[in-house]
């Protein structure tokens, strides 16, 4: 079976790593690595490849900073003429960026059986390209492996159970990676950074609506800025976002420091006193480490964690932001419960596609 994985942004490199280490142990699967080039720094996209033995890529389409319509159309161009090329029996996608809905719809239009990983969630935030990015995505998927409970039921609420489409809940393959990847890294980046642990705030934000405008970049700016005066706020910085703080010479107070690799996060993940993102991935990622999230969105496709109060959804409100984050500094983490599976999703995943392959 001839498997096309497609990638493009960091947290599909680290999703892609835990399914394709399970997808490697199947003598009758061969994988094929297309990377569109959607993140490009080395920090974002090259070092995450090396750290984590990801196979190079066979192809990279290197398509970068382009409008939505325009990235989208290029890389459609780009993955179609690599299927008919290449001639796959099953394109893999993960999440929910450009990259994602250019390969599942170049794929379905060629008659090519899409997978589709972390299929299923919803914001119910039809402004957010990602949420648009999901919902056609699954729309044009066979296999729809889900990473909570809580998806199936979204997927089964819109009308997903028919006989063109096949869901499985297999957990999230983010927990697999926090588990498999902490063991293998070294706390050498607090070091490095002069921090102790438990004192410091671990902070990023990157998505268009906090950055694109500028009232609401300000906001969380000011309310970090404040807080960085009773405890240390570090903020690996997206490109993107120290394009526009450049742009409109905004004041920062508090320690930025540049896009870091996936064992120095997981680290400063472990090491931190609370987490402030408007990240999907990091919201996760936090309670996995038992650390709270103020999350810097309206919305979130991950809702158990705001109702289990693992997280707590402020947006680019600076009071809310400050009542929150001081808040949860003196707040223990309340007791965990198994919301994203047992830490076996890759392996479920692999297996799902190896019994059917034959019936592609």
């Amino acid at each position: 079976m001839r498997l096309l994985t497609v990638v493009g942004a960091r947290p599909q490199f680290i999703k892609a790593a835990v399914v394709s280490r399970a997808v490697h142990k199947r003598k009758n699967i061969e994988e094929i690595i297309l990377h569109t080039g959607q993140h490009y720094d080395n920090n974002m996209s090259a070092v995450f490849f090396e750290e984590m033995n990801i196979p190079e890529p066979a192809y990279n389409l290197d398509i970068k900073e382009h409008s939505h319509g325009a990235m989208t159309a290029k890389m459609l161009d780009g993955i179609e003429k690599i299927l008919l090329k290449e001639k796959p029996d099953l394109v893999l996608v993960y999440g929910d960026t450009n990259s994602t809905l250019a390969a599942a719809l170049a794929a379905s239009k060629l008659q090519i059986p899409v997978a589709h990983v972390e299929a299923g969630l919803r914001s119910h935030n039809m402004q957010m390209p990602e949420e648009i990015n999901r919902i056609l995505t699954d729309r044009v998927s066979n296999l729809l492996f889900c990473p909570t409970r809580q998806s199936v039921k979204n997927l089964k609420k819109e009308g997903f159970e028919k006989d063109f489409y096949r869901i499985y809940e297999t957990g999230d393959v983010m927990l697999d990676a926090v588990k498999y990847y902490f063991k293998k890294s070294k706390a050498g980046i607090l070091s490095k950074l002069n921090i102790r642990q438990n004192n410091f705030i671990l902070s990023t934000f990157h998505r268009a609506e906090n950055t694109d405008d500028i009232n609401n970049l300000e906001k969380i700016i000011s309310a970090l800025n404040q807080l960085n005066k009773e405890k240390e706020v570090i903020v690996p910085l997206h490109p993107r976002t120290a394009k526009f703080i450049h742009q409109h010479k905004i004041n920062t107070d508090f320690r930025i420091i540049k896009p870091l690799g996936y064992f120095d996060m997981l680290q400063l993940l472990s090491n931190c006193s609370i987490v402030i993102t408007d990240s999907g991935g990091l919201q996760k990622e936090a309670c996995f480490f038992k650390k709270f999230c103020v999350t810097l969105r309206e919305q979130t496709e991950w809702t158990e964690l705001i109702k289990n109060g693992y997280s707590i959804l402020a947006g680019s409100n600076s009071k809310k932001i400050l009542k929150y984050s001081q808040g949860l500094l003196s707040k223990p983490f309340p007791e965990m419960k198994e919301l994203y599976g047992d830490g076996n999703a890759g392996e479920k995943i692999a297996v799902i596609i190896e019994k059917l392959s034959d019936n592609l």
